[in-house]
């Protein structure tokens, strides 16, 4: 990558050059001011009249005076780096109304002159390369030089040419190299920071007619493009992570996507145009990352970080920004990429109600853009995304139905439970703790002030003792000590499970196990093991809803309806099921008990500010009703647990129906495993918090077993077992073996990295989840009731070359096999007797178990041995039989694990000869000293480590 040094007015372009980087120029002040746009059209003129009459109040308001320390008097705190950004902040809107078509401060020669004064006066005293650093970074390096890019832009014509030069070798002093912190240059940049840098060193190419600095700003982009395993950027599950550790698709992740939204249009079709092969990435961005966590326009909060603190920007402001971003994506995608996103966007924008007018306070290119696409006929709206999907590189989960989606915010030892920076999110303590978030036809049921009126110590999904540890620690990474963080998806249905203790985050000693069993309309909660020891009253929080504006939500218990009262409290018994009445169409929310409990009700009117949660804020008082259900789990609780289920759209009456004659079943709620059965869907999921062989039974027998820390997710259906399972704790190095008491007849797909140990008299699956990042592996069974036959081998040993030639191993415990140099290289040979099988099979499987490995990665052959006439105790390398054909080709899997080859045309061959198979397991190619493998042989001491094989009938 280049590092950049000098400074700008030393690059002299040629004419051809200059009239491409006028081009460029022109292209950029088209984004900021629109061009050609038909000021008549309503919502065109509004916007130009919204951004004359912000930029008169700031010219208005702007000290003149010669001996001025400050542009504006409520802008002069210069301790604050802040203040830089947003002094130069209003000149842009001053420059935009001065550059507009329409606006009435068009070319006004004293309002220029302003500007250009003003940008000399911060110039000449606050921004350029003499001054160092202070305060935040970002403003330096990032804040201040978009914005002075812009003007530049904008006032290029009336700016000299040293004047350029000026704020261009400021910039160039704060932002040389987009791929570096300037203040700390060990730091690389990433994510949004990256691209952030990478769009101000393109502009200032742009302005400064510099090769050099397009090229540099354009190659940054690469970085971005490529998927991550940890850390910063977008993961191949959709996840996205910003700062090490937080999820922030709809906050970092919505900068990102809007600067590469920019770039691209900036460069289209340009000399520098972006041409790196992973640019395809972009746009899987759009449906893995962005339109799973998006909800009829609104960003999910979930995934906005310390965003969901600022007044300004609550889940529909912010969703509409991605929109308006992906609107512009789509103009330089591939076709059929481009149509995709503009269904998509279409669809959201249609669905989003919540705006008076959808295209205020939208820039006027925006508006152009956008209502281009509503009015385009050709353009169908997309419909809701169906689709229940497990984030595990940033713990969080979504379901996602045609009437509602839900999400689920977590946290581990690999992501933070929340953010505190720069005095944002003040009490964001429990927003990754479990939170879940319902969405509905209450569209505005996230917004309102709801972040500065809702309780955020008793947030919906949470267990919780309400304790902080007083004022959160600026940029401390608030991760957990507990890795049990995720879930298996298996089409639309999703268990979900999370080990949390509070320790690392409050400091407080509550900890427990929780879980959410996904399936299709309903949401099952359990939780088990909670325990405090610090005196507090530590309660689970089923709901707490933001009520309309009267907070007369009707809420009906076991078929009697509670107070409407603000204030009402109640610690209700045996309670079935509760129903409440949302505040729009489709909005009601049932509640359903397996188990009769005792649930606490409270309505309360809360008034706050949004100043409480993020000191930058307004102080202004405002209120909000809600109500909230819990279940109260006292002082000091030791192994208490809780299970409850939510159903979004269900009337009273309903769920009266529903608690009656329900479709789901507890099967475990404890500290080993939580399970429940979806009767409706034939669907058991379960959540295994041990390595340990942990069964969960289902009708009282034995159902479903794993031996290690697991996430399963099954379902039986029209004859066929589907199987999804995972490692939410991203440690096992190995595998997970899954039994399953099903007779299967044969496996009709399976992941890479499963294979199927035995389909009668039950299923077993091994799982080799080394490497997974949490992702869930599938794999789909025949049901049946078919005979199923192991085989012992008759005989085996191994042979080695070399000094060994003559040595027979038949007598060892393990068939070793390495291809290697002379004296090195040992194959083995494996005889099956068939004399009991008279039919011909429907399949034949050779199980080999590897005992140790030398290595990972090896592969392995296995063929016919040209004969059977060969003995165990006789068998070397020098009159080994001759090898015939090449059967079947296999990595070697982890110790333990199994490997099937398919040789049923072989047995069935011999069953209809001799009644023989010998078999020859040879290494595929010479791997070095480490390249060895040993199987168990028959003499192995564990049965399970010897070779069988394996016949279906």
């Amino acid at each position: 990558m280049l590092m950049l040094g000098g400074t700008f007015g030393s690059f002299a372009p040629s004419a051809h050059a200059a009239d491409e980087y006028d081009g460029l120029r022109a292209k950029w002040k088209a984004l900021l001011v629109g061009a050609n746009a038909n000021t008549s059209d309503p919502d065109i003129a509004a916007s130009i009249q919204s951004t004359t009459a912000k930029a008169s109040g700031f010219w208005t308001s702007l000290d003149t005076s010669a001996g001025r320390t400050a542009l504006w008097s409520d802008l002069a705190n210069w301790s604050a780096s802040s203040t830089i950004t947003g002094s130069y902040n209003r000149l842009k809107t001053m420059a935009i109304a001065y550059a507009t078509s329409g606006s009435s401060l068009q070319n006004n020669a004293t309002l220029k002159s302003d500007i250009i004064a003003g940008l000399d006066w911060l110039y000449a005293n606050k921004y350029n390369a003499t001054k160092s650093e202070t305060g935040n970074w970002w403003d330096w390096e990032i804040g201040t030089p978009l914005i002075l890019n812009d003007i530049m832009t904008l006032m290029y014509d009336d700016l000299s040419a040293a004047q350029r030069t000026n704020y261009l070798n400021a910039i160039q002093k704060f932002c040389p190299d987009p791929t570096k912190r300037t203040i700390s240059p060990t730091i690389t940049e990433t994510g949004a920071n990256r691209l952030d840098k990478a769009l101000i060193v393109a502009v200032a190419g742009v302005v400064g007619k510099d090769s050099a600095k397009l090229a540099a700003g354009r190659d940054a982009i690469s970085h971005t493009l490529l998927y991550v395993t940890d850390g910063d950027g977008f993961y191949t599950d959709g996840s996205f992570v910003q700062h090490t550790d937080v999820a922030y698709t709809g906050s970092y992740g919505s900068v990102l996507i809007s600067d590469m939204a920019k770039l691209l249009y900036l460069l289209q079709g340009s000399t520098w145009q972006v041409t790196d092969a992973n640019l395809g990435n972009v746009y899987k961005w759009v449906t893995e990352s962005f339109q799973p966590v998006m909800y009829k326009g609104a960003i999910m909060d979930m995934v906005r970080g310390r965003a969901i603190s600022r007044e300004e920007s609550e889940d529909h402001e912010a969703g509409r920004s991605i929109i308006i971003s992906l609107v512009r994506l789509a103009e330089g995608a591939p076709a059929d990429k481009a149509l995709q996103i503009r269904q998509i966007a279409k669809g959201w924008i249609a669905q989003d109600t919540t705006f008076a007018n959808y295209y205020a306070e939208m820039s006027v290119s925006d508006i152009v853009r956008v209502k281009a696409l509503m009015s385009d006929s050709q353009i169908t709206a997309g419909n809701d995304l169906v689709k229940t999907h497990v984030f595990a590189g940033m713990d969080r989960a979504v379901q996602l139905r045609p009437a509602f989606a839900l999400g689920l915010s977590l946290f581990s030892s690999r992501i933070s439970a929340f953010e505190y920076i720069n005095s944002e999110n003040g009490k964001g303590w429990y927003t990754g703790a479990g939170m879940t978030s319902l969405y509905n036809g209450d569209l505005s049921q996230f917004s309102g002030n709801y972040w500065a009126t809702v309780d955020m110590y008793r947030l919906p999904g949470t267990t919780t003792d309400g304790a902080v540890s007083a004022t959160p620690v600026n940029s401390k990474h608030y991760t957990g000590n507990r890795n049990w963080v995720g879930g298996s998806e298996l089409g639309n249905q999703a268990s979900v499970g999370m080990d949390f203790s509070m320790t690392p985050v409050t400091g407080t000693t509550l900890a427990g196990k929780k879980s959410w069993f996904l399936f299709g309309d309903r949401i099952v909660a359990l939780g088990s093991g909670i325990a405090s020891t610090d005196n507090k009253k530590v309660e689970t929080i089923i709901e707490n809803r933001k009520l309309n504006g009267a907070g007369t939500n009707a809420l009906t218990v076991n078929g009697t309806a509670k107070s409407i009262a603000s204030g009402w409290s109640e610690a209700m018994t045996n309670v079935s099921w509760a129903h409440l009445a949302g505040s729009a169409a489709g909005s009601d929310i049932g509640y359903y008990f397996p188990t009769p409990s005792a649930v606490s009700g409270l309505r309360e009117t809360r008034t706050g500010s949004w100043s409480q949660v993020n000191t930058g804020q307004s102080a202004a008082q405002v209120t909000n009703r809600f109500l909230s259900l819990s279940f109260n789990h006292g002082n000091n609780p030791s192994g208490a647990t809780y299970a409850y289920a939510v159903l979004p759209g269900k009337s009273a009456s309903a769920m009266a129906a529903y608690a009656a004659n329900p479709d789901i079943a507890v099967l475990e709620n404890s500290t080993a495993a939580h399970a429940v059965r979806d009767v409706s869907s034939g669907t058991v999921g379960a959540n295994f918090w041990n390595d340990a062989v942990k069964t969960v039974n289902v009708n009282g027998s034995a159902y479903l077993t794993s031996n290690k820390k697991a996430s399963v997710t099954v379902t039986e259906s029209g004859g066929e077992l589907a199987i999804a399972a995972s490692d939410p704790t991203q440690a096992n190095t190995g595998t997970i073996r899954i039994e399953i008491n099903r007779t299967a007849t044969s496996a009709l797909s399976l992941d890479p990295g499963v294979m199927v140990v035995s389909l009668a008299p039950t299923i077993k699956l091994d799982v080799n989840v080394s490497g997974s990042l949490g992702r869930s592996y599938a794999a789909k069974l025949a049901l049946g009731s078919a005979v199923v036959t192991n085989i012992a081998a008759e005989a085996d040993a191994y042979v080695r070359d070399g000094a060994s030639a003559s040595v027979n191993y038949g007598a060892d415990a393990s068939l070793v096999v390495k291809n290697d140099g002379t004296g090195y290289a040992r194959e083995s040979y494996i005889r099956f007797n068939l004399a009991g099988v008279s039919d011909p099979v429907t399949s034949a499987k050779l199980q080999l178990t590897p005992t140790s490995v030398g290595m990972s990665g090896i592969a392995h052959h296995a063929y016919l041995a040209a004969s059977d006439s060969w003995g165990e105790s006789t068998i070397t390398w020098s009159n080994k039989p001759a090898s015939g054909a090449l059967l079947g080709s296999w990595t070697v899997p982890a110790a333990g694990t199994s490997a099937m080859i398919d040789i049923t045309a072989e047995v069935n061959a011999a069953i209809a000869g001799d009644k023989k198979v010998s078999i020859r397991i040879a290494g595929a190619s010479n791997q070095g000293a480490n390249g060895w493998a040993n199987y168990g042989s028959k003499e192995h001491a564990t049965a399970d480590s010897r070779p069988a094989l394996v016949l279906v009938q």
